[in-house]
């Protein structure tokens, strides 16, 4: 079964809620003066930017590969491993770290649907 590599992005809802609370603490920060509250502004922009931009996962014919927010770490797991367990995905008897409230629930439900029928 051949199919596109399918890209699995982080929620939007997550990353705009993240900006609007990195433009709050800057806001914050810009009123009241510099301090560690406008580190920490920048910090959370930066990742909201991140999930914004970066995918999450991609799925193609061979492996499921998470992808780090920031830098070229990544984890590979071949597809022929991964199974489904009360909605949570397993290689072999290792869990794979990709939750399902922080993922774009587009993406997920391909995702499962997938899953679903390469095991079936």
């Amino acid at each position: 079964m051949l199919f596109r590599a399918m890209k699995i992005r982080y929620s939007t809802g997550l990353a705009v809620l993240m900006l609007v609370g990195a433009t709050f603490v800057l806001g914050t920060s810009y009123i009241t003066g510099l301090s560690l509250n406008t580190l920490t502004g920048v910090l959370i922009l930066i990742v909201g930017i991140g999930y914004l931009t970066r995918p999450l996962a991609e799925l193609t014919d061979s492996e499921l590969t998470l992808f780090a927010l920031f830098g070229p770490v990544k984890k590979q797991y071949p597809v022929a491993s991964l199974r489904l367990v009360e909605g949570k995905i397993y290689s072999g008897e290792k869990r794979v770290r990709l939750p399902a409230w922080c993922t774009n629930s587009e993406d997920w439900r391909a995702l499962m649907q997938r899953l679903q029928a390469r095991s079936n």
